[in-house]
This record gives structure tokens, C-alpha cells and sequence, in this order.
């Protein structure tokens, strides 16, 4: 008997869902939950967009505590989901804010990269202007900033602490719809100028799905130490704060004098 594939997606995605190929993970819980062998087909569950962590734990408690029912779906994907952390590296406290998963050099000692889109529906970016079928573009460029964020960390700077980004520019072209499906973050040094006081990079990072290239950003960015960009930092927030005072004053004057 073949196995047929069965795609599920965070509940935000709910218009993407279509109740044969594609489930919301609240529509898995639930089929996890009826005491019938609704399904009777053996299905292999693939990971979608938008799912969360806790949700996919209870849909495979679920299935654990109701295996009488018969229902024949593997859930290998689904484990792998809960247990799997995402990217550490991409400057994110909260796990659901982190879009894309751990990081593999695609060449021996290259400058390519890839790692996984893995969108959790309680992020951030998700909290608004949702369609329900593709994904918003903000989300692709956050995912492609957390990238080169993540990628610079680990397999330059070797995880050391202490490191502050800055973008000098950052352009994305976007080619296609993504949909709530697996997809692809690709990353690539273009240039890389390191020394001691900073590291300056330009790359280009690309968001696939399924072959079809959906987004490309170029981006230019320069890394310094916290300690040092900290300083330049505050001394530029109490200038702008100077000259927002300044600029109020004027404005009160003239408000006065009218």
C-alpha cells in the first residue's frame, strides 16, 4: 500500500487548507482525537509553515494515547518539529521570532549555505495582514537578515559573544508567491574583509520553494564588537535627543510668537 502525504500548516493558514492534501495542525489534533479508523490509509505527514511547537506536542500525545483508534499516520516529521531547535544564532530571544533552522555549509569549506524556513504562527511578523494562502514578504526579509546574522556568528566569528550588525544596505527581489509549504534559505559570501577592529561582508541570500526561486536579497553589512559600536551609539542617541530638544523649542517659539 503506498503511503500518501499529508501536509499541515499552522491554523493562520487556515485558506490554504483544503481538508484533503492539507490540514491545519487543529484539524490533525482533532483527527488525533476521534475513536474511529478515520483514516485507514497510512499518510506521511510533511511540515508546513506556521506550526507551533506546543500544538504539534499535543497532536503527538495524541496519537500516542489513542493508538487503538488505528489511525495510520507516521509522525516522524512532527517529532522532529518539537524536538529540533531552531537557529541559536540569529540574535532572537524568543524561539517563535527565530524563521529559519540550523545552518549547513553546502560545500567543503565554501561560502554557501542553507537552512530551513520554519515559521512558528505566534511570531512577530505574523500577528498581522495575513492573507491565509501565500506568505507575507516581510517575513522573507527577516528570515534573509536573520540568515546572514546567523551564518556570520557561527561559521566566522565562532559563536564568540559580544558582536553587533550593522547594515550598510540591503535590496530583495521578490520573484514569487511562497506558500505555506517547506522551503529554503540559501546563503552566499560574496566579499568578506576581516580584521581586528570589524568584518565587512556582501552577500546574497535567496529564499527557494520547491525549485522555484521566490526572493533575493543583496545585502552589505559590517560587524563590529558590542563594546566599540556601543560607545558611537550613545553618543549619537544623546546628539539626536539634543537636536529633537533644539528642534522643539523652535517650534514652541514660533507657536508663542503667532
Amino acid at each position: 500500500m503506498n503511503c500518501k502525504k499529508l501536509v499541515v500548516v499552522g491554523d493562520m493558514f487556515n485558506e490554504f487548507a483544503n481538508g484533503k492534501d492539507v490540514l491545519t495542525i487543529s484539524q490533525l489534533e482533532l483527527l488525533t482525537q476521534i475513536p474511529a479508523n478515520i483514516i485507514d490509509k497510512e499518510h506521511e505527514i510533511i511540515i508546513g509553515q506556521g506550526i507551533r511547537k506546543d500544538f504539534a506536542g499535543k497532536v503527538i500525545s495524541n496519537q500516542a494515547r489513542n493508538a487503538v483508534h488505528g489511525n495510520k499516520l507516521k509522525m516522524c516529521s512532527l517529532e522532529k518539529l518539537v524536538n529540533d531547535k531552531k537557529n541559536a544564532h540569529c540574535h532572537k530571544r524568543l524561539e517563535q521570532n527565530v524563521l529559519i533552522g540550523s545552518a549547513e555549509r553546502t560545500e567543503h569549506n565554501g561560502d554557501l549555505f542553507t537552512m530551513p524556513l520554519l515559521i512558528d504562527e505566534r511570531c512577530e511578523l505574523m500577528a498581522d495582514h495575513q492573507t491565509g494562502q501565500h506568505i507575507q514578504g516581510m517575513l522573507l526579509v527577516e528570515a534573509s537578515r536573520q540568515a546572514f546574522i546567523a551564518v556570520t556568528e557561527e561559521f566566522i566569528y565562532k559563536q564568540e559573544t559580544g558582536r553587533y550588525y550593522v547594515i550598510n544596505s540591503m535590496a530583495i527581489n521578490f520573484s514569487s508567491f511562497l506558500f505555506p509549504l517547506p522551503a529554503l534559505v540559501h546563503f552566499e559570501y560574496l566579499e568578506k574583509d576581516v580584521n581586528e577592529r570589524r568584518g565587512r561582508f556582501k552577500a546574497k541570500i535567496r529564499v527557494t520553494q520547491h525549485q522555484t526561486l521566490c526572493a533575493t536579497m543583496d545585502v552589505s553589512f559590517t560587524v563590529y564588537s558590542s563594546g566599540l559600536i556601543s560607545e558611537k551609539e550613545k553618543s549619537l542617541a544623546e546628539a539626536a535627543m539634543q537636536a529633537a530638544i533644539v528642534e522643539q523649542k523652535g517650534t514652541m517659539i514660533g507657536v508663542v510668537h503667532a
